[in-house]
């Protein structure tokens, strides 16, 4: 009995120390009844003096009750049914303990625990002897239906959970039958000593299969999170089909965007059900793995992934859902089951379209104003022209009108530079091969035949759709700022978490105090918005630029790539 006092004690401490973890708590305060049961227990059966038997039996139930609904209350937090451990269930299931607990300390009024108490001296072992009254029988029948009620509870779990704690629910199992045997033995079976309860024995066998599963199982280390409950609590539709396509699982979200609310699917084929799936044609994306886009709609039961969007119309309602279905494959590449993840993506897609639609038209008013400045420009440049014609000589007027022709000019070059950059930002970013980039920025600007351009940067990057400007910029200003210019060089040098463009030329480079300024807006001389530009076309998928040579040998601008928005391309 000792023994048991002393295993169930450790327990309790072990359990408390990971009393962060579901049920833990619980079941370490359980522990410590068991624990005080036990010890007293020990030194009742061992004290020769009847009176000393009384004391230690009544200190036994401060305990003997709660145990039962302790344990009722461990094995639902432990089996993630924390729903129902409400004050109102907790007040059910302590119902009965209550009662026992004061029916047993206010017996002498009525009798209802029990009957009579007699001291029997059996070789030399004295035992108290009780005639039982009602509510000790339904204290027995509790504890008989809350064993049985925790070895339904550890048999679901036992179902329900990957093997790890499939091994921690059998051997839990195993301690429940262990002390059901030990209960049944001790209330049904014949003794040689009455009333001598072997219950705390067998929780001493239980307490070391306990300690056991504690240390070689990681029981309170390791506790199985119901996986039930998050896939029905997911907003994204989620099914998963077997080898052969019939379906396994399907959460809430995919029911209802599917519209098979009046139906379980389970179990069903899914190429034979009739939903937006196989009525819809996908819009691809062009991150697309592999697809089929045939009449009969997505072909989401192959052995390649799928990465798709499709429009779907319900009641006079507009949905677009973004589909992706995910192979899994054993250690051996045999399929195992297909995952399909449905994500309502309408709002974003109607925002963006929104956010298009509203580009394209500002895109469409600035046109529009800006050819009808250059006609006014036109207009102010004629005046101009006129009033050099009609006035006298005078150096200071000639100045003037030259001044204002030039002002009236460089208003003229910096409408028509917006033009080229009205798009800036306002398509979707994409993937560019950095060669084809400057090949057609080269051929764009018109070098002369006296530039080299070497391209040695077999890279894809995820760049604005502008990226030919960029390079187109970084040309002009080699030749219009570089002394003697002679050759032009684009490398790229990459590793694991980042790539880098390297633009070169053989100019005369930029003197150290210019090096942060060159990328300052109106910086320069021409129209001051070059290398500004550069930098915000970059900056649009966070590729960085800096200029890293040294004065009087060339140019080096450096481009950084970040991880994620670069690629070797396959080569053709």
């Amino acid at each position: 009995m000792f023994i048991s006092a002393i295993l169930s004690g450790l327990i309790s401490v072990i359990t408390w120390n990971r009393r962060n973890v579901r049920g833990s708590g619980t079941f370490s305060f359980c522990m410590f009844l068991i624990a005080w049961w036990s010890f007293f227990y020990a030194l009742e059966i061992t004290a020769l003096d009847p009176s000393l038997h009384i004391l230690f039996l009544k200190i036994e139930y401060l305990a003997i009750p709660w145990i039962p609904g302790f344990v009722i209350l461990f094995t639902l937090k432990f089996g993630g049914f924390n729903r129902l451990v409400t004050w109102k269930t907790s007040f059910i299931i302590f119902l009965i303990p209550i009662i026992t607990f004061l029916s047993y300390f206010t017996n002498e009024f009525h009798h209802w625990y029990y009957q009579a108490v007699d001291a029997l001296t059996i070789n030399g072992l004295t035992i108290l002897s009780t005639t039982p009254g009602f509510m000790y029988h339904i204290l027995t029948a509790y504890i008989l239906f809350s064993i049985i009620f925790c070895l339904i509870v550890f048999f679901y779990i036992l179902k329900n959970s990957p093997r790890v704690f499939f091994v921690q629910s059998l051997i839990f199992m195993g301690i429940l039958l262990l002390l059901l045997g030990g209960y049944l033995y001790y209330q049904f079976m014949p003794r040689l000593y009455p009333d001598f309860d072997i219950t705390p024995i067998v929780l001493a066998f239980a307490g070391i299969i306990v300690l056991f599963e504690i240390f070689q199982y990681q029981f309170f280390d390791l506790v199985h999170f119901p996986h039930r409950k998050i896939f029905e609590h997911l907003h994204d539709g989620i099914i998963v089909l077997d080898t052969v396509n019939r379906i396994l699982e399907i959460n809430d979200a995919a029911i209802t965007m599917l519209h098979l609310q009046n139906s379980s699917p389970i179990g069903e084929k899914f190429d034979t059900i009739t939903t937006l799936l196989s009525e819809s044609n996908s819009d691809v994306d062009s991150y697309s793995c592999s697809y089929s886009n045939s009449n009969s709609g997505i072909n989401l039961t192959g052995c390649t992934p799928v990465h798709t969007t499709i429009h779907h119309l319900h009641e006079h309602n507009s949905y677009y859902y973004a589909i992706d279905m995910y192979p899994v494959f054993d250690s051996i590449q045999r399929l195992e089951c297909r995952l399909i993840v449905m994500r309502d993506v309408s709002e974003i897609l109607k925002s963006k379209n929104a956010l298009s639609e509203a580009g394209k038209k500002m895109g469409f008013l600035t046109s529009i104003t800006r050819h009808d400045i250059l006609n006014q420009i036109m207009v102010v440049l004629f005046y101009i022209d006129d009033i050099s014609h009609h006035s006298d000589t005078h150096p200071q007027t000639i100045l003037s009108i030259e001044q204002v022709r030039e002002a009236a000019l460089m208003i003229k070059k910096l409408i028509n530079f917006t033009s080229v950059y009205q798009d800036l930002g306002v398509v979707e970013p994409g993937w560019y091969k950095v060669s084809d980039m400057v090949e057609r920025a080269w051929e764009t600007r018109g070098v002369p035949p006296t530039v080299s351009c070497r391209i040695d940067a077999n890279l894809v990057i995820y760049a604005d759709m502008l990226l030919e400007k960029v390079f187109y910029n970084l040309i002009d200003n080699s030749l219009r700022h570089g002394k003697n210019i002679s050759s032009i060089t684009v490398t790229a040098k990459i590793s694991d978490h980042s790539a880098v463009i390297i633009y070169e030329d053989d100019g005369g480079g930029v003197i150290s105090e210019e090096k942060k300024k060159i990328f300052e807006r109106g910086f320069g001389k021409n129209t001051g918005y070059g290398l500004f530009l550069v930098r915000e076309i970059l900056g649009i998928t966070s590729i960085t630029i800096t200029e890293t040579g040294i004065p009087g040998t060339g140019v080096r601008f450096e481009m950084t790539v970040p991880h994620g928005g670069f690629m070797i391309p396959a080569v053709s």
